[in-house]
């Protein structure tokens, strides 16, 4: 064995006073020791263990409910150990760091204390990270980072991982998190053992689903997210504002335009949320789900509530003996009435009768997130003709012969649509299809996806900006038969299953058995013909690494409801504009996307439905 193996590491756990009881301990080990046998070196596994049971003695619950802070993993998102199975030298496990809470906290993580050379810390770019000190995570924030393995030699590996946090200043609280890793390395000798250790993974992954979720993404991410924080003194003035006026919006700004937007956007929202927190407020169970709470919309008065879909809820019974509990959710569904809020665990059933509660509503800024990838994605790809198309930008290749079926016989506008968008003759620029409602719009678009598939070996993404018009199109793709196997509806893994349509049900990844989403991985996602989701789910397909150019097509329905940048979030990333054809259609007199900073919408957040 290489004389590296056998050097002494020691690691020490200082836990001062946190989640193992403000015990000192130190494990010796050497890294010959760590490559041991599933069923050999019992002792060194014993120690390894000793440390985090005494941690798993208070557990993880405990903690969230006192400091609301949690560390998951995509491996094991409820977990504190995660196990998994490899049959190559290298892996690694997604690890976030979330504050739910009311206060910023600092978190730490070293890696003197890992098994060298074998785990290292890494960020979502595959940059090393030597060391995470005091990393200020403020209330609603998260932080992702990568552990990997490293081995040449097959084996049994552990690598405790101690999350040490930090909160308040004069006088701060300790407290910490703790994850045991275990890695069973297995050199696959055919194909088989390949195979075997990736069906080991998928049920591995499978048996630890988080119930209360309903649901688990299986496709590994690889176009990284970032979180595009905003500044701790962003304002709206008159600065921000003059900006934009003597800057009008050109290609060499518009990624920087649109993130400044976006920000402007961001800041109003959070003070609609913050202004919408009640300190007492009555909360019942919903007489249909008892996984979600209801609060009439009449204590609300005079606020606003159309920010609220969407954002994360803490609620907090005000009648508690003795530790404080809260319970955290999301805000569902808002209608005229009642607010929705889904909570993550079980309720008591107290819930039974109103419950006086406290409730304070946080920004969920995934879906601002996606935008700002967009944004990024439409410079790093290349795609000014896209959004600024000119005349000698657009080229003119030869009308394909159609299959002719009623409705081109019946209406020669819609046929010339359905030639040109077959033909490709927009691109780079997209295609668009307007006009009031009834005009038939979504009948274009039916037809023209049939004769893709009939004349073309290609793939199509087809995307709305709400889940019901993309069922809506999602039906009449399914009626028409084209090809029933090879239709796919990609839900989120929040969605209310209960809304999803019949014959929907059997093109979806939700099991009704179980209750729960899945997101496939890559492959099987690559495997549909025809790919039917929102524009914001359709983030999940430039995170999972789909290629650019794969979708031939990419329609956007009722894109008029849509921001430019969320129209984009399907387009930048996944369309190669040298062969890709964008359709948008809508009516552009309708009522536009919601906006709620008046600055933003002024200076062209909106932009796309001006058409």
């Amino acid at each position: 064995m290489d004389e590296a193996w056998d050097q002494q590491m020691i690691y020490a756990a200082q836990t001062g006073e946190g989640a193992s009881g403000g015990q000192n301990l130190e494990i010796s080990f050497t890294k010959g020791q760590m490559a041991m046998q599933p069923q050999g070196n019992i002792g060194l596994h014993k120690k390894m263990a000793k440390l985090f049971h005494q941690y798993k003695k208070k557990g993880d619950e405990t903690i969230f409910k006192k400091y609301a802070v949690r560390v998951t993993s995509d491996h094991s998102p409820n977990d504190a150990k995660i196990s998994l199975t490899v049959a190559e030298k290298e892996s690694s496990v997604l690890f976030s760091v979330e504050n739910s809470g009311l206060q910023q906290v600092y978190f730490t993580l070293q890696n003197f204390d890992f098994v060298e050379n074998i785990f290292t810390i890494r960020d979502c770019d595959g940059n090393l990270i030597r060391t995470i000190t005091d990393h200020l995570l403020l209330p609603g924030d998260s932080y992702d980072i990568k552990i990997n393995f490293t081995s040449d030699h097959p084996g049994f590996y552990e690598q405790i991982l101690v999350f040490k946090f930090k909160r308040g200043y004069d006088h701060p609280e300790f407290f910490e998190i703790m994850r045991l890793l275990e890695v069973e390395f297995q050199i696959a000798q055919s194909e088989k053992d390949c195979l075997h250790g990736s069906e080991v993974r998928k049920r591995f992954q499978t048996a630890n689903r988080r119930p209360f979720t309903r649901g688990e993404n299986l496709a590994t991410p690889v176009v990284h997210l970032k979180k595009y924080p905003i500044t701790k003194n962003f304002r709206e003035n008159k600065e921000i504002q003059e900006i934009l006026r003597s800057n009008p919006l050109n290609w060499g700004n518009y990624s920087r335009r649109f993130h400044l937007l976006l920000h402007l956007e961001e800041y109003k929202i959070r003070k609609d949320i913050h202004q919408c927190s009640l300190n007492k407020v009555p909360l019942t169970f919903y007489e249909m789900d008892k996984n979600m709470l209801v609060v009439k919309a009449e204590h609300f008065l005079n606020k606003s509530l159309t920010v609220l879909t969407g954002c994360i809820v803490e609620v907090t019974p005000l009648k508690q003996k003795m530790d404080k509990v809260f319970y955290k959710g999301w805000v569902d569904d808002v209608d005229e009435e009642q607010i929705y809020l889904r909570i993550y665990e079980d309720l008591p059933e107290d819930f039974q009768n109103e419950v006086a509660c406290s409730l304070v509503f946080l920004l969920h800024r995934m879906p601002l997130r996606i935008q700002h990838r967009a944004a990024d994605l439409v410079r790093k790809h290349q795609l000014r003709d896209l959004v600024f198309p000119t005349q000698h930008s657009c080229l003119a290749p030869p009308i394909p012969k159609l299959i002719r079926t009623p409705v081109l016989e019946s209406n020669p506008e819609q046929c010339r649509a359905v030639e040109h968008i077959l033909a490709r003759s927009a691109k780079p620029a997209p295609y668009l299809i307007f006009g009031p409602p009834g005009t038939g719009k979504s009948v274009t678009l039916v037809e023209v996806i049939k004769q893709i598939v009939k004349t073309q070996d290609c793939n199509i993404l087809v995307c709305a900006p709400s889940n019901s018009v993309t069922d809506h199109l999602c039906k009449k793709i399914l009626e028409e038969n084209i090809v029933p196997r090879q239709v796919f509806r990609l839900y989120s893994l929040s969605y209310n299953a209960n809304k999803i349509p019949e014959s929907v049900k059997e093109h979806c990844s939700f099991d009704g058995t179980e209750n729960y989403f899945e997101i496939p991985t890559k492959e099987e996602l690559m495997s549909y013909k025809i790919m039917v989701t929102t524009l914001q789910s359709a983030g999940r397909l430039v995170t999972a690494g789909v290629p650019p150019g794969y979708y031939s097509y990419i329609i956007v329905d009722e894109a008029g409801q849509a921001k430019e940048l969320e129209c984009l979030i399907p387009i930048a990333g996944l369309l190669k504009p040298k062969t890709g054809q964008v359709v948008l259609a809508g009516d552009p007199k309708q009522l536009g996307p919601v906006i709620i900073s008046t600055i933003a919408e002024r200076f062209g957040l909106a932009l796309l439905c001006k058409f």
